[in-house]
């Protein structure tokens, strides 16, 4: 808890307890508060980066390049709305959507489960990964191994979540050391000829926003586009996962709000089920303005590193798969890149590849569990009174378990870029269902509660809306294609 302590004033907010009063914590400096968007971006580099984006390069060439670098910037702008409103009340946007109403936060609450009974397909694709190097268990199938790995790394992910005193920091630490592992390896990547030499060509194609229809193309993959699409970033409810970590780091007046910590080390942080205001004075709006300027370098660290890996996947791709006509899919799917480092320095760089390869998928799947996690025992601590009798931990572990349990299920169903697809259009239709709840959120409720110098730029505004308008938009689009046929 910070120096400054709540008082007991009140401001109403929506349907749910009003926000307690309290005073806008000094600002301890950018480096205190570095980490959500590194974590956010390091589970965005478990599916467009890896798969999605290099699929549809090898296969397509210059089709789609165009549409990537505006994919990922929309981003940025929905996750300042998303980690504005936890900065101005300590709380998650989906304990802010339950202020809007209690209908809109149960679809979003039904949508984060049906799009992420699927995401064992990370754990599956960086089983893959783990197989091609190891050829362990010797004399299963591809499939055999794959599953083999997957189920092993959710075990030893499982063993890190129970084992780290603050939950929130063991993933952090792990994800950190994964981004650190995936940029050096594949910045060492680009540094080949074949890819030098194709640069020029490829920049030109990246930097020229827009698409268009290629000679080859599959109807089939109208659905991985879209997927690639949603995942230029977290994408779906899983771009909603940094309201989460920037709480658990304290940013803004989440520092009145505790931390999961672990049930085996250390005794339970109080928790409350619903946050913070503050008054308007100048030490506020200070504070504010400096929390605000650190949420836009956050954000905009976050979707660079996420947008870089991605360019340098796609470079790699033109350059090493699409002349050969080798394309990632099924069960091998996070396997064929490994031209990427093998051209240059044969056995050695294919098992490096691997192990950037594995370290990127099987981390998406602890953030993904950490993270739904999180939203499924977020909603009902703030919608089901009776569920605080118990402890908001005890629910987090709770749903730690039932979605292990889920994806374990799921994994053997189908290949990991099967289940990636089913998750990926589910996530992008996701963007279209919570986006206009940020906008009302952000512009319309919460300005009723505090200072109006909180109120984002118009220009800000104006952009949002846009960006929800056309995830509506292709997103209704998709589906009449869908039923059309």
């Amino acid at each position: 808890m910070p120096a400054e302590t709540a008082t007991e004033a009140t401001r109403p907010l929506g349907r749910l307890s009003p926000l307690k009063l309290a005073a806008v914590p000094t600002f301890a400096g950018m480096l205190k508060y570095v980490g959500p968007g590194i974590v956010w971006a390091g589970l965005a580099q478990g599916s467009g980066e890896l798969i999605w984006w290099p699929y549809l390069t090898a296969k397509y060439g210059a089709a789609f390049i165009g549409l990537l670098i505006p994919a990922a910037l929309m981003q940025y702008w929905v996750n300042v709305e998303i980690a504005r409103y936890t900065i101005m009340t300590g709380e998650t946007a989906l304990t802010g959507f339950s202020r809007v109403g209690k209908w809109y936060v149960s679809a979003i609450w039904v949508g984060v489960f049906l799009e992420n009974i699927w995401f064992g397909a990370y754990a599956s694709a960086g089983g893959g990964a783990l197989a091609e190097l190891t050829g362990f268990p010797y004399g299963w199938t591809v499939r055999g191994q794959s599953l083999f790995w997957a189920y092993l790394t959710i075990g030893i992910y499982l063993v890190a979540l129970f084992m780290g005193r603050v939950v929130y920091l063991i993933v952090e630490r792990l994800t950190m050391a994964v981004v650190v592992i995936t940029m050096v390896g594949i910045a060492f990547a680009v540094f080949q000829r074949p890819v030098l030499d194709v640069a020029g060509e490829f920049f030109g194609v990246l930097l020229t926003p827009g698409y268009h229809k290629p000679a080859n193309w599959d109807p089939a993959d109208l659905s991985t586009v879209l997927t690639a699409i949603v995942f230029a970033g977290a994408g779906g409810f899983g771009q909603l996962f940094l309201s989460y970590w920037m709480r658990d780091k304290g940013v803004g007046m989440s520092a009145y709000i505790g931390r999961i910590t672990s049930p085996l080390r250390t005794a339970p942080e109080a928790i409350s089920a619903t946050g913070y205001a503050f008054e308007d004075n100048e030490a506020n709006r200070k504070n504010y303005g400096k929390f605000m300027r650190y949420l836009k370098l956050e954000s905009g660290l976050g979707v660079g590193l996420n947008l870089v890996t991605t360019v340098i996947m796609c470079w790699l791709a033109w350059a090493l798969l699409m002349p050969q006509g080798i394309v990632p899919e099924g069960w091998e799917i996070a396997v064929v890149q490994s031209a990427f480092f093998e051209v240059s320095w044969g056995a050695i760089g294919k098992v490096l590849f691997l192990i950037v390869a594995a370290a990127f998928l099987c981390d998406a799947w602890l953030q993904s569990t950490d993270g739904f996690a999180r939203m499924q025992a977020d909603f009902i601590y703030a919608n089901v009174k009776r569920a605080r009798r118990y402890h908001f931990r005890t629910l987090y572990y709770g749903f730690v378990v039932v979605f292990t349990l889920l994806t374990t299920i799921t994994l053997p169903l189908a290949q990991p870029g099967d289940l990636l697809i089913i998750r990926g259009v589910i996530a992008f239709l996701a963007m279209g269902l919570f986006c206009p709840g940020l906008i009302y959120l952000n512009y319309v409720l919460v300005p009723r509660a505090f200072p109006s110098w909180t109120k984002p730029h118009p220009l800000t505004r104006i952009i949002m809306v846009a960006i929800t308008a056309t995830y509506i938009s292709i997103g209704l689009w998709y589906i009449f294609v869908r039923l059309s046929g």
